[in-house]
């Protein structure tokens, strides 16, 4: 979210959140850095394991 120029106001907005509850979501992720860290190592190896299961846009034939 920080890294995408998103406020947390425009976030709870977009799906239907309460804005402390942003808030609380960004305290935790800057209070456990080492967890998040680990937390993006496992998502962008579960993509890249699956990748071959998705079709690039490129593929597409229309």
């Amino acid at each position: 979210m920080e890294d995408r120029d998103r406020f947390p106001r425009t976030v709870a907005d977009r799906y239907d959140l309460n804005v402390a509850d942003v808030y609380r979501a960004l305290t935790y992720y800057h209070d456990n850095p080492k967890e998040m860290r680990t937390i993006e190592r496992k998502r962008h190896s579960a993509v890249e394991e699956h990748a071959h299961l998705t079709t690039d846009p490129d593929d597409v034939r229309g």
